[in-house]
């Protein structure tokens, strides 16, 4: 039988669908726990603290702004890296149209890429639509701009692409791995959504060092990757059932 077969049998209707996923803790317990930790940093103003630590500790400027290992290595190549991943994920989905051990995965993959082209563009939607100010453009920290908060929109001026964290979110988006190796209960799939986790969080630090974010847009980053690419994700392929590796095997044999 094929998994096209085992999955329209138990079709699930679209407002059954979504009670489904509004009950799944996968969905609910990051996204409470990521609302929390953005109330607690606002409201312990944890973003000017760490900003004010690292900006002293680099010498009352944003000395690692520009570096080799900060600017070329991590900045620009977490880019190539995130391009790459992309680029053989497409590849592995023109592969899978003719490749009997792929093809039981081709909606998954379709889905996956999906989710994540969808986190990267929202992402940059809101960076280039919100004119939020980064750590460098304020004044506290050697900018122009005379910032009050963090939470502080500057209308009409040359402010842009600080919120969300784009390039942290260039890590995030592939924490849908996760849903994939999930949907097909691939062995260990708890694990697999962590490399995503870790780029993330790399590229996230190395943003803050270098005056370009604050960490609550790196939370913002990871709830926006999360909440979208679960919603993309499971919206192609749909929560249940969850067909098993092994039986997705069996039926491309």
């Amino acid at each position: 039988m094929s998994p096209r077969s085992l999955d329209s049998r138990h079709t699930i209707a679209r407002p059954e669908r979504a009670l489904l996923w509004l009950a799944d803790p996968v969905l609910i317990w990051p996204v409470v726990l990521l609302v929390c930790a953005l109330v607690a940093v606002h409201w312990l103003d944890l973003d000017m603290r760490l900003a004010d630590t690292l900006y002293r500790i680099e010498g009352g400027r944003w000395s690692l702004r520009y570096t080799w290992l900060t600017s070329e290595v991590l900045h620009k190549g977490s880019q190539r890296l995130s391009i790459v991943i992309g680029v053989v994920t497409l590849a592995t989905i023109v592969c899978s149209g003719f490749v009997g051990r792929l093809r039981p995965y081709r909606r998954g993959l379709v889905a996956a890429f999906a989710a994540a082209i969808t986190s990267l563009l929202i992402v940059s939607l809101f960076k280039h639509q919100l004119p939020f100010a980064c750590p460098y453009d304020m004044q506290r920290y050697g900018g122009k701009l005379a910032a009050r908060s963090v939470s502080e929109l500057f209308w009409h001026q040359d402010v842009s692409g600080c919120f969300p964290a784009g390039h942290a979110a260039g890590g995030y988006c592939f924490v849908v791995w996760f849903f994939f190796a999930r949907h097909y209960r691939l062995p260990y799939y708890g694990y697999v959504g962590l490399p995503g986790m870790v780029l993330g969080l790399v590229n996230g630090i190395d943003q803050q060092l270098r005056g370009a974010h604050f960490l609550s847009h790196d939370l913002s980053a990871i709830l926006l990757c999360w909440v979208v690419g679960y919603a993309v994700f499971h919206g192609v392929v749909g929560r249940s059932p969850r067909v098993s590796h092994a039986a997705l095997r069996k039926s491309s044999a």
